[in-house]
């Protein structure tokens, strides 16, 4: 079998970079082809953001792949960045190499839209960032649903569960609420139309918080990894990031999102969802950019998306970042 192509749409970011590092292990695996890194902005400004990644990219050992840039920010709102949680430039304490990868010349929309005619119905595409670049993507592309086998995103709160930007809302979708709901409203008109348009995988807060890292774990990385460059760089960006978690009462550790959100990408089988209608709430004082997600029906819309509230594997999440944490100690 051939293996899966994959797009990332990252906003790097610490977390987002232990997500680079597992996709260029599986790609030089050979399990996954790894076929583009849509950069954007989100945790930093859209300069630093294309910078990381391709930084990241580099440290991690990857081939020549498309690199391009999406949207410089919200589409609707100002952009809100994150210099107390991942650094001023988005690497923590990591002071990350100046890479001479070069970038693609098609904008980050324009990407979206190639890989996915490029590999009809067999595409994965995951998001650890704002929707902003896909929000435009759908607007170059609103087949895009249909061509996609599978969509997944790092975003939203669910069953519950409290924000960590506002008591109600995850930061990657309270940052561009606008365009998690229009991704929302693509994937209901697409499955209105055709139901075997495979809903979008949403992972929120309460799931992906269970995925910790710890000081231990970037010791054990480093020395199985023989103090790779990468590895002593993912160390200095986690110790930032440990050092914020400390700050908000979470304790020295860190709550790695997305190398989760990644590995569930490859492992669709691992994921237990539940069916749901799901839109974002862009308007409320107090519940801008909450995942509003209808359980019971009461829309009378179809289910345009499956929230994964849980794992099937033995010893879940931990089981997951130990897995993780084994693919990125082979890149040298």
């Amino acid at each position: 079998m051939s293996p899966t192509p994959v797009l990332l749409d990252c906003d790097p970011g610490i977390d987002d970079a232990l997500a680079i590092a597992y996709l260029v292990a599986e790609h030089l695996a050979g399990r996954i082809e790894l076929t583009g890194a849509v950069c954007t902005a989100g945790n930093v400004g859209l300069e630093d953001t294309v910078a990381n990644a391709c930084a990241w990219l580099d440290l991690a050992g990857a081939p020549e792949l498309p690199v391009a840039a999406g949207a410089s920010g919200p589409i609707a709102v100002p952009h809100v960045l994150t210099p107390e949680t991942h650094g001023p430039r988005g690497a923590g304490h990591a002071q990350l190499p100046t890479t001479t990868r070069s970038t693609d010349p098609r904008d980050g929309a324009r990407l979206w839209v190639d890989a996915a005619r490029e590999h009809p119905g067999e595409l994965v595409a995951v998001v650890t960032g704002p929707s902003s670049t896909l929000a435009l993507a759908l607007e170059l592309e609103p087949a895009l649903p249909r061509l996609l086998r599978r969509l997944v995103v790092m975003g939203g709160s669910f069953r519950g569960h409290p924000g960590n930007t506002t008591p109600v809302s995850e930061w990657n979708v309270d940052v561009d609420p606008e365009a998690a709901d229009r991704v929302c409203l693509a994937w209901e008109v697409a499955r209105a139309d055709d139901p075997s348009v495979a809903p979008a995988r949403w992972c929120g807060l309460d799931l992906t918080e269970r995925a910790v890292w710890t000081p231990e774990r970037s010791g054990r990385l480093v020395e199985a990894a023989r103090g790779s460059t990468l590895s002593r760089h993912l160390a200095d960006a986690l110790r930032f990031y440990f050092e914020f978690h400390e700050s908000v009462g979470e304790g020295y550790l860190a709550q790695v999102h997305d190398p989760l959100v990644a590995w569930l990408a490859l492992h669709p089988e691992a994921a237990l969802t539940e069916p749901v209608h799901l839109r974002i709430e862009c308007a409320g004082e107090h519940t801008r950019g909450m995942t509003v997600e209808d359980r019971r029906g009461h829309r009378g819309r179809p289910a345009n998306a499956e929230l994964v509230v849980d794992l099937s594997v033995p010893g879940g999440a931990v089981a997951v970042v130990e897995e993780v944490t084994a693919s990125i100690a082979n890149l040298r």
